[in-house]
């Protein structure tokens, strides 16, 4: 019987898309699949990745270190620091921040085309109070058409540089970034034929750079494990195909590779998509996104709550691998876990072991499992 807490010790090391480390991952997840008697299908996709750097900034003698964005190559900065309370500025006061190095609190993924179009020379992101630099990175469309370098700095760090705010600071970052193959890890588990229609239950097994993700995405990894684990003793009447996704924390790489090459199919078949993303906190609050119909929310809610388990259900986006899906119109339901110290610590190296625990993957589990089996066995 697959303990879940084992699986993620098992997976305690970083797993870049593309990276030797996803290898490793592989040859761990694809042993668990053949010890239930299953045999994994291997799909290979282009990506540009990079093995996970440093970068240091220097002050009038003082430097800090930081962490560069994700497919960020090697780059010497120099420039005068300008830090703006709201990245909106740059909008507004056109042409003003021209060739400086500008640093802010927060990050969204509008401040990329932002930041370029301002003529930025460097762009440092303020971590939250209390944690780690997060890691972060660019999207492939950014590697590709041009970037402002970009990093992040711990918070306390950051409170120290900016007191040279108006001064010229150097920016060293050293990074390899190429073109490489992942691959996504696909389990199909034949139903009775009761009917030829498809469930896909997905999460990724890749992390960002600097954490071993023991709850992103570690907890919905095993979570596949262990629904896999039940089908195996239990045959649904319906088909049933897992995905374990390369590629997410690149923007969703793994999963639009992968429906690009099914299209045909997931149209045609594809009815459900039941994504697990972040499980693990060992005290936190369990949730259902759904993306679809009120119908979907209250049937997932009522079944779940028939089962004796109370989630937070809501229809809501969720920005995970269910996303390549809804422009086909496949619903989705996404389970995830929250909440907790290990979650407050997501995308920095203190998403670890240390602060998940085995009850924090139970309910994500059990919940996961009651809503597949209902759906694949429904008359």
């Amino acid at each position: 019987m697959i303990n879940p807490y084992k699986v993620v010790k098992e997976l305690n090391f970083e797993r870049l898309a593309g990276s030797a480390n996803e290898k490793k991952a592989i040859e761990i997840l694809s042993k668990h699949i053949k010890d239930l008697g299953f045999k994994p299908k291997l799909e290979s996709f282009d990506l540009v990745s990079f093995d996970a750097g440093n970068a240091t900034i220097s002050a009038d003698g003082k430097t800090f270190a930081a962490l560069p964005y994700g497919l960020n190559e090697n780059a010497v900065i120099e420039g005068e620091l300008l830090v703006l309370e709201n990245i909106e500025i740059l909008d507004y006061n056109k042409g003003a921040y021209k060739d400086k190095i500008v640093m802010c609190y927060g990050f969204t993924r509008g401040m990329a085309p932002k930041l370029k179009a301002a003529g930025v020379k460097a762009y440092i992101g303020m971590g939250s109070p209390h944690r780690a630099a997060t890691s972060l990175s660019h999207r492939q469309s950014s590697h590709n058409e041009g970037y402002v370098h970009s990093l992040t700095i711990a918070h306390d760090d950051a409170i120290k540089l900016r007191k040279f705010e108006g001064k010229n600071i150097s920016i060293e970052i050293e990074q390899k970034v190429e073109k490489r193959k992942a691959k996504n890890i696909i389990v199909d588990i034949k139903g009775k034929g009761f009917d030829e229609n498809l469930t896909i239950a997905c999460g990724h097994y890749d992390t960002v750079a600097h954490s071993v993700g023991a709850s992103d995405n570690s907890g919905g990894t095993v979570t596949l494990l262990k629904i896999l684990e039940y089908f195996s003793k239990n045959q649904p009447q319906r088909d049933l195909r897992i995905v374990f996704f390369s590629g997410e924390e690149l923007g969703l790489l793994g999963s639009q590779a992968f429906v690009k090459k099914h299209l045909e199919e997931i149209k045609d078949r594809v009815k459900l998509v039941v994504n697990i993303d972040v499980s693990g906190d060992a005290i936190g609050s369990d949730h259902f996104n759904v993306i679809g119909s009120k119908e979907l929310l209250g049937y997932t809610d009522g079944i779940t709550k028939a089962y004796g388990m109370v989630l937070k259900a809501r229809l809501d986006i969720f920005s995970s691998d269910s996303m390549p899906f809804t422009p086909y119109e496949i619903p989705s339901v996404n389970v995830f876990r929250a909440g907790g110290k290990d979650t407050s610590m997501i995308h920095t190296p203190e998403d670890s072991v240390k602060n998940v625990g085995l009850k924090g993957y139970d309910t994500t589990i059990k919940a996961s499992i009651n809503l597949l089996n209902r759906i694949l066995n429904a008359k």
